[in-house]
C-alpha cells in the first residue's frame, strides 16, 4: 500500500513516463518471444518441378533455402475447411473466382472495405519457392501449378512440337499466372486503350486508364525522365530485370543498337511511356530480384483482415443463378463434397481466358447451340469463348554465341545456377531482359505490330533440359537447338506478333468441369499475320547480316523437312517457318469480349457486367477486345483495379 501511495504521489508526467516505460518493456518482451519462437521453426518452403535435376538441387540447397526465407511471400490463410464445416448456409458481399493478376486485385481492394464480407476461391495453392525465383518461370510447366493445357490439333499449326500441339501453361497457384509467367511489366501502347475506347467501351481509353496503371506501380531503380507518368506507392513492385549474367550482354545488344540506328530506331528508355518502337530494356515485377506475383502485391497486406476469405484448392464448378437471371451464388468441389456459397452483391469470375468462358459456358452462359448439343440448360445465349487471341511466337531462329564470349569456360548445372541466385542474388541461368519492338510496314515512328524477344541461354545441360520442357519440340526438329546449347551460349530470337487478327475458341468438351475444355488456337487463319511475322523473320535474318551481329554470332535456323523443300527465303518458307513454329507466348484472351450492347460478340459491358445477368462481371485478360503490345500481365492487374473502383462506385454509391 505505501508503495502505491507513493506512485500516486508522483506527478502526472512521472506516472505517464513509468507507464510508457513499462509498455515498451512488455512490447521487447512479447516480440522476443516471437522472433525466438519464429526462428525456431522451419522454413515453410514448399518446391515441384517437372525436371527431376531441379528438384535433386533444390533438395540438397535446402540449408541455403532456409536461410532465404524472406524471399517467399506471407499469404493468407486457407479457410476451405472452416467454410465446408459450417451447416448454416454462407453469405458473402462478394465471391471472387480466381486468385490470378485480377482476382488477387479485386480481392485486395475491395477488402478494404471493412464492412463487406469478401471470399475469394483459387483452385490451387500456394506458390512454391522455385516460383520466386526469375529465371526458373517455366519450371512449373506440367507440374500441378499448372492447368496443363493444350490446343486441338489442326493439322497446320504448331507441327514442331509433340503431338503436332501447342502447350498453353496456365498458372494453377495463388496469384495465378503473375506467379509463373515471364515477370516483364509492359502497360502496352497507349493506342491499344484507344482503339478499346473507339469500340464503343467508354472509360477504357488511356487517358482513363493511366490513373489505374499508376496506382498498381511502386516504380524502384528506374530512372524515368517523366516521373509523371508512372506510379511510386502502390502495391506492384517494378524494378529492373538486370540479369546479373557472367555474360556481357550489353556488348551482345550492341548489334542490336547498331540495328537501331540504321533503320531510324531509337534506343527507349522508358517502355511505359510515350514511345514503344524501339529497342528497351525489359522492366519486371520484381522486388529485389525476387518475383513479386498479385497475392504479394495485394492479398499479403490484406491476409490478417477479419472480412476476407481465402478457400485454397477449392473448385468453382457452378455459377448459382434464379429464374430472375440474378447470380446469387457458386458451386464449389473440394475433396470429393461439394457445397453452395452465397453472395447478396456479385460474383466476379476473374479465372481467366481460359477457365472464365468454360465456367460462364458451364453455367448456361454461353452459345445456345453448343450448349444444347451438352445438354446444358441455356440461361442467356452469348459469344462465350469466341474472339480468342493469342501473342503468336515463333521459334525458329537462334543465334550461336563465339566461344570467346561464353563466359562460363566450363558447363555448370541447376545446384549452381541456383547456389549464385541463393546466395548473390546472380540470375545468371537466363537473359531475358532486351526488347526490340518494331513495325513490319516500315514506319518506326507508328504503332509497333511485332515484338522481338532475345533470350541468351548458357551453354548447359540443365538449360536445354529446361528449355526442351517448355517449349515441347520434336526430338528430330528440336536437335539442332540441343546440339547448340552443348557446345556454345546461344541467342534464341523470337518475334511475336503483338496484334493478331486471326481468332480461335474454348469450346466445352462436356458438361463435367473436370474435363478440360476444347481449345482451338484459331492461329494464322488471317493472312494479315502470316505477313507480320513473314517480314518480322526477314528483319532478324537482316541484323544477323550486319557486321556488328558477325562479330558476335552466327544465325541458325532450325528446320522442318517439309520447309527445306520450299525456294529459300520465299514468302512460301516463310509460312511454313511460321506454322511449324509458330507458338504461344502465354497471353491468351479476349473470350468475354468486352464491347456496348449493340456489339453482338461482347459479353460484358464496359463496366464489365454480364449482358442479360444480374450480379454478376468478369474482370481478367477474357474483356480485352483486342491484345495489348506487350506482356499482358500488367494490362490484367490493371483491369483488375479499374474493375475494383468500378465495383466501389456502384455500391458505395460515390
Amino acid at each position: 500500500m505505501r508503495q502505491s501511495n507513493t506512485f500516486f504521489k508522483k506527478s502526472t508526467k512521472e506516472r505517464a513516463s513509468f507507464m510508457q516505460l513499462l509498455k515498451w518493456s512488455s512490447w521487447f518482451l512479447v516480440t522476443g518471444l516471437h522472433v525466438t519462437y519464429a526462428l525456431s521453426q522451419p522454413c515453410p518452403f514448399t518446391y515441384t518441378s517437372s525436371l527431376p535435376e531441379l528438384t535433386q538441387a533444390i533438395r540438397s540447397l535446402t540449408p541455403l533455402i532456409m536461410e532465404n526465407c524472406e524471399i517467399m511471400g506471407s499469404y493468407p490463410e486457407d479457410k476451405s475447411s472452416y467454410v465446408y464445416q459450417q451447416f448454416y448456409p454462407q453469405y458473402y458481399d462478394f465471391i471472387i473466382v480466381g486468385s490470378g493478376s485480377a482476382g488477387s486485385t479485386i480481392a485486395g481492394r475491395l477488402s478494404e472495405i471493412q464492412e463487406w464480407k469478401v471470399l475469394l476461391i483459387e483452385a490451387g495453392t500456394d506458390p512454391p519457392i522455385n516460383s520466386d525465383i526469375p529465371f526458373l518461370f517455366a519450371s512449373m510447366v506440367q507440374t500441378p501449378y499448372d492447368w496443363n493445357y493444350t490446343t486441338t490439333v489442326s493439322g497446320d499449326t504448331c507441327m514442331a512440337y509433340v503431338g503436332n500441339q501447342c502447350t498453353w501453361p496456365r498458372g494453377k497457384v495463388l496469384g495465378g499466372s503473375s506467379s509463373t509467367n515471364f515477370i516483364g511489366a509492359i502497360r502496352g501502347n497507349a493506342r491499344d486503350y484507344d482503339y478499346w475506347e473507339s469500340l464503343g467501351n467508354t472509360g477504357w481509353g488511356y487517358k482513363n486508364v493511366l490513373k489505374f496503371f499508376k496506382k498498381l506501380e511502386r516504380i524502384r531503380n528506374l530512372n524515368y525522365e517523366d516521373r509523371s507518368a508512372h506510379g511510386y506507392f502502390g502495391p506492384v513492385y517494378i524494378e529492373p530485370y538486370t540479369n546479373k549474367t557472367v555474360y556481357d550482354v550489353i556488348k551482345v545488344k550492341n548489334y542490336i543498337a547498331s540495328y537501331c540506328t540504321k533503320y531510324g530506331y531509337k534506343i527507349v528508355e522508358d517502355i511505359n511511356a510515350n514511345n514503344q518502337a524501339g529497342l528497351a530494356l525489359l522492366p519486371g515485377t520484381l522486388h529485389n530480384d525476387v518475383r513479386w506475383n498479385t497475392a504479394k502485391a495485394y492479398l499479403q497486406p490484406a491476409k490478417d483482415r477479419p472480412n476476407l476469405t481465402v478457400m485454397k484448392g477449392t473448385m468453382v464448378i457452378k455459377i448459382l443463378i434464379n429464374n430472375q437471371k440474378q447470380a446469387y451464388g457458386v458451386v464449389v468441389h473440394k475433396d470429393g463434397k461439394t457445397k453452395e456459397i452465397y453472395c447478396t452483391k456479385e460474383v466476379i469470375v476473374s479465372a481467366g481466358a481460359i477457365n472464365s468462358p468454360q465456367l460462364l459456358m458451364l453455367s448456361g452462359i454461353g452459345p445456345e447451340k453448343h450448349l444444347r448439343k451438352l445438354n446444358i440448360k441455356v440461361i442467356k445465349n452469348a459469344c462465350v469463348g469466341c474472339n480468342l487471341r493469342d501473342h503468336l511466337s515463333v521459334h525458329s531462329h537462334i543465334g550461336i554465341i563465339n566461344a570467346e564470349l561464353d563466359g562460363y569456360g566450363v558447363e555448370h548445372g541447376a545446384e549452381y545456377l541456383l547456389y549464385r541466385y541463393l546466395s548473390r542474388r546472380e540470375d545468371i541461368g537466363l537473359a531475358m531482359d532486351a526488347m526490340l519492338f518494331i513495325n513490319t510496314t516500315g514506319n518506326t515512328a507508328e504503332y509497333p505490330n511485332v515484338q522481338v524477344f532475345h533470350t541468351i541461354l548458357p551453354r548447359n545441360n540443365f538449360m536445354k533440359a529446361f528449355f526442351g520442357k517448355l517449349l515441347m519440340f520434336k526430338p528430330d526438329i528440336g536437335q539442332l537447338l540441343a546440339n547448340s546449347i552443348e557446345t556454345n551460349a546461344i541467342l534464341l530470337m523470337f518475334p511475336v506478333l503483338l496484334r493478331p487478327e486471326s481468332t480461335g475458341e474454348i469450346l466445352l468438351k462436356s458438361k463435367n468441369w473436370f474435363d478440360p475444355p476444347i481449345i482451338i488456337s484459331g492461329y494464322m487463319t488471317q493472312k494479315k499475320d502470316i505477313d507480320a511475322l513473314t517480314e518480322a523473320l526477314r528483319i532478324i535474318e537482316s541484323i544477323s547480316e550486319t557486321k556488328t551481329f558477325k562479330t558476335y554470332g552466327t544465325l541458325k535456323v532450325l528446320q522442318a523437312p517439309a520447309c527445306l523443300k520450299l525456294p529459300p527465303k520465299s514468302d512460301e518458307y516463310y509460312e511454313c517457318l511460321i506454322r511449324y513454329f509458330g507458338t504461344t507466348t502465354y497471353h491468351p484472351s479476349g473470350t468475354c469480349r468486352m464491347g456496348p450492347s449493340k456489339d453482338s460478340t461482347a459479353v460484358v459491358s464496359p463496366e464489365l457486367k454480364v449482358y442479360g445477368i444480374k450480379g454478376l462481371r468478369v474482370a481478367d485478360a477474357s474483356i480485352m477486345p483486342q491484345l495489348t503490345a506487350g506482356n499482358i500481365n500488367i494490362p490484367v492487374i490493371m483491369i483488375g483495379e479499374k474493375a475494383a473502383d468500378m465495383v466501389k462506385k456502384d455500391w458505395l454509391w460515390l
